[in-house]
């Protein structure tokens, strides 16, 4: 995942404006802003001197520049939309013809929306308790058989005791 994030960095970060950048910075790029990020950009750089690809090298320079920057300042200093754009030497302000809005990515790499499987099981379960609710709509879900502990359906309605008034049951044998 480090280094899908830090070639979704280079690539596509770098491209953002000033908002969209911050918005990146505080939602996908978690991982990367530390010593692991910039040994990881650092490694993407030396494989890019490799294959000779001048451009990508120096795009990794620029991200490695912000999260040093990062690193030392925090947002106040990235905060800045002028220090930003003095920093990125991909931005809007210098290739306003390859600018990239954030909301337009069809396929965001954000670490925040990884989660585990048992996290998706219970939104998928929700959902259905949601719909099962909108079904049921004006049956008491609670109402269960005192005695047995059958649940009121369709075809078995429960009664109500004489005496108590609160009790329920759904024959004469309970």
């Amino acid at each position: 995942m480090l280094g899908i994030l830090t070639k979704y960095l280079v690539k596509t970060v770098l491209r953002f404006d000033h908002a969209d950048f911050l918005d990146a910075i505080k939602r996908d790029l978690g991982p990367l802003l530390g010593e692991v990020g910039l040994w990881s950009l650092k490694n993407y750089q030396a494989r890019q001197t490799e294959k000779k690809n001048e451009q990508k090298k120096k795009m990794c320079r620029t991200a490695t520049d912000l999260i040093k920057n990062y690193l030392e300042n925090g947002l106040d200093y990235l905060g800045k939309e002028n220090k930003y754009n003095l920093t990125n030497r991909f931005g809007p302000k210098k290739c306003a013809s390859e600018q990239i809005k954030r909301h337009e990515i069809v396929n965001k790499y954000s670490w925040i929306d990884y989660a585990p499987l048992k996290w998706h099981e219970h939104l998928i379960k929700q959902e259905e308790d949601l719909k099962n609710a909108k079904e049921n709509k004006g049956k008491n879900p609670f109402a269960l058989c005192s005695h047995c502990g059958s649940p009121e359906s369709q075809t078995i309605k429960h009664k109500r005791c004489s005496q108590c008034k609160q009790r329920l049951y759904c024959s004469a044998d309970c």
